[in-house]
């Protein structure tokens, strides 16, 4: 009888020792559990700092980069202002994305900003959309030449205005006007305003204000005689 108590007091120690030695294993894992979570969260906010960081650092280069980018625009645009007027010579579709984007409105076909009351020469009439500004083109100042190329008289107001929204179209930050802008052509915004900004830019200095000057946006017809 006695053997068997012990043998039944040495089987509850064991089972004692078991739950102690289990319990003790599982505190370890807890622990171990914490120890890697609290790693990984620590790891987790380093890389989001240095995400944080990085993306801090690539918007101040942008904003900085904008900033000389927009110098150099309003730059061109006082020497812009400056000119009397520019003999510009492109193609009519070329024209008129310039025009609509600058003015609101226009029409291949048409020859003057002038509303026309059953005149001969081509433009707008009183059924036609407003101008958002009035290009002031009277008669005389657009030359149509062959294969849909033309002269347009550009004053540099109108050119002014023109690169202003070649500028938004290509640059703008705001988010209104880039979900308002549905041209489907208005990827040409950069390259025009490139083309047009460097062409300024390389006027001899104290030259802009002089009559006379020629801007062509078609290299085919340079050597054409038309500029």
């Amino acid at each position: 009888m006695k053997t068997l108590l012990e043998q039944w007091k040495a089987n509850q120690e064991q089972k004692r020792a078991i739950t102690a030695e289990r319990w003790e294993q599982e505190k370890r894992w807890r622990e171990q559990d914490r120890e890697e979570a609290k790693a990984r969260e620590a790891a987790e906010q380093e890389r989001k700092a240095e995400e944080e960081a990085r993306l801090a650092e690539e918007k101040a280069r942008a904003d900085e980069t904008y900033r000389i980018i927009y110098r150099a625009h309003l730059g061109v645009l006082r020497t812009a202002a400056t000119i009397s007027y520019v003999s510009l010579t492109c193609h009519e579709d070329t024209w008129t994305f310039l025009a609509r984007r600058a003015f609101g409105t226009w029409k291949p076909q048409w020859l003057t900003s002038v509303a026309q009351d059953g005149s001969d020469v081509p433009g707008p009439t009183k059924k036609d959309v407003p101008f958002t500004k009035n290009p002031n083109l009277t008669p005389g100042r657009i030359t149509k030449h062959e294969n849909g190329m033309q002269t347009v008289e550009v004053s540099g107001d109108n050119l002014v205005a023109i690169l202003e929204r070649l500028w938004d179209g290509a640059y703008s930050r705001n988010p209104y006007k880039t979900l308002m802008d549905l041209d489907p052509n208005r990827s040409a915004c950069g390259p025009l305003h490139a083309r047009i900004s460097g062409w300024l830019e390389a006027l001899e200095p104290g030259s802009a204000s002089k009559p006379g000057h020629t801007l062509v946006l078609d290299e085919r017809i340079e050597a054409s005689g038309l500029t």
